[in-house]
């Protein structure tokens, strides 16, 4: 892979999970970073005396910056608040608001980066609504009509058209659930296991898409560096695991029992649609990552949960 040391990265979306990791690897190969947020104060002290420029808009970023590359990662949590209309337009909007105003920013600056690497998530193929989980998607599978399918296409079609007519490298994302000690979903999901209380969610046999979060980060500068075939990519680990096998691996690392389950009809009568993040979805296939030659370091669950939970 190629050297990044002393280039510039622009981050969007720099002060969630996934960016935060990435600044400080990038920090370490000695790039300057650029972040985008909403409130910069907030983490000015975490990166003062630090290679790390904040702004709030684009147009703070100074004129004729180098951008060597680009990382999208803005939007708003999909399951930190319950969904309304109201909420539903938030989600879309703060992925597809801070995309366009990318694409028109590079577009006025005529920037040209080395890749541009923009978010989306496994979310895009859905769930299966025959609830058999037979059938492993990879990145040619459709998008369905449902929310959690509509957010991902809507953030991907801010980008990819604009991507193929401007000739610039784009490489898009489709995230699974992102497995880090820093990671609220994840920290969400062992809880109940830890207090030996929930195990199974629902019948345990719907699938867990996920990946480890050194995986994220290497799979990243993977795709920013190498001449990668695709623009599309499933970041998610090789082996199907469902919700039920988590549980398990979990028990036996943790020496816990979890004898309760939780209904999936209670899920739906406090979640309704939402719900569905969690009682439903689709196995997902790196396909496209693996053809590229990318090597996984946490392939399997245990391998995974084996370095998180020791």
């Amino acid at each position: 892979m190629q050297n990044l040391a002393q280039h510039t990265i622009l981050i969007t979306g720099g002060t969630g999970l996934i960016g935060t990791a990435l600044i400080q690897y990038f920090l370490a190969q000695q790039c300057h970073i650029i972040v985008l947020t909403r409130s910069p104060e907030q983490v000015s002290a975490k990166y003062q005396n630090k290679a790390v420029t904040l702004v709030p808009h684009f147009n703070d970023i100074s004129p004729n910056t180098t951008i060597d590359y680009v990382i999208n990662l803005a939007g708003e949590n999909i399951s930190s608040q319950r969904w309304n209309e109201q909420r539903k337009q938030v989600l879309i909007q703060s992925r597809v608001n801070t995309t366009k105003q990318l694409t028109n920013w590079l577009d006025t600056q005529n920037i040209k980066p080395k890749c541009i690497i923009s978010g989306s998530a496994v979310g895009y193929y859905g769930i299966d609504q025959t609830k058999t989980w037979q059938h492993v998607c990879n990145e040619n599978s459709p998008p369905q009509n449902i929310f959690i399918s509509e957010i991902c296409q809507k953030w991907e079609k801010a980008i990819l058209p604009w991507a193929i007519e401007q000739q610039q490298n784009l490489k898009i994302i489709r995230l699974g659930v992102v497995f880090s000690q820093h990671a609220p979903a994840f920290k969400q999901m062992l809880l109940p296991i830890k207090l030996n209380a929930v195990g199974n969610i629902g019948s345990g046999q719907q699938p867990l898409t996920w990946i480890h979060i050194e995986d994220v980060i290497n799979a990243i500068v993977f795709l920013m560096t190498s001449r990668g075939k695709h623009q599309i990519y499933n970041l998610s680990a090789p082996q199907q695991t469902s919700q039920q096998q988590f549980v398990m691996a979990c028990k036996s690392i943790l020496h816990k029992h979890t004898p309760f389950s939780v209904p999936e009809s209670l899920l739906k009568l406090v979640l309704k649609e939402q719900a569905e993040l969690i009682t439903n979805g689709q196995y997902v296939s790196p396909t496209h990552l693996s053809d590229d030659g990318y090597q996984f370091l946490y392939p399997t669950l245990d391998q995974a949960l084996g370095h998180l939970l020791a």
